[in-house]
């Protein structure tokens, strides 16, 4: 899951707008409140994007201890505005969806755009979520054919003695 995180993290840092990408922690709730008492995260510039893995990743077996997993994901975007209207959330919504739809990298497949919403529900921030789903391979229990896989491999003590005689080694007594 840390792969999904810091591949999707660099691709939205690559959006020049963003002053701040992170793993959501609520942050909208719980940082830059105008009750001090409120503020137990850092505070953070805008806009900024928060990746969230949410729901029940659920596995299947890919053979040989592999896994895939069904990934939820959410990215929320934040604005802060004073304007009535803040339409520039819309230009920046749209940059972060074609930053993000239809791509994938070694790591897992394709994210599946497949929700949209707007979350008015804080004091002069907006905050835009996608939601995308992708498939995660998880390889870490893998066992590769044709691999020993007992442990400890054993030592093999040889001691022989060479012997260089005319160009020729060999091993033995010198005989």
């Amino acid at each position: 899951m840390k792969a999904i995180y810091t591949d999707i993290k660099a691709r939205l840092e690559e959006i020049a707008t963003l002053q701040y990408v992170a793993l959501f922690n609520n942050q909208f709730v719980r940082s830059n409140n105008d009750n001090v008492a409120e503020n137990t995260e850092q505070a953070f510039p805008y806009p900024c994007a928060f990746i969230h893995f949410f729901g029940d990743n659920e596995a299947s077996s890919s053979g040989w201890g592999a896994k895939r997993l069904e990934v939820d994901i959410r990215i929320y975007i934040g604005l802060e505005s004073y304007n009535l209207e803040p339409l520039e959330m819309f230009d920046l919504a749209l940059e972060v969806q074609e930053k993000l739809q239809d791509w994938n990298t070694i790591n897992f497949t394709s994210l599946q755009y497949i929700a949209q919403r707007m979350n008015y529900d804080h004091d002069n921030v907006v905050v835009y979520e996608f939601d995308f789903k992708t498939q995660y391979s998880d390889n870490t229990k893998y066992l590769k054919r044709n691999t020993i896989t007992k442990n400890p491999p054993t030592s093999l003590d040889l001691t022989v003695d060479l012997d260089i005689d005319n160009n020729i080694i060999r091993t033995g007594n010198g005989a």
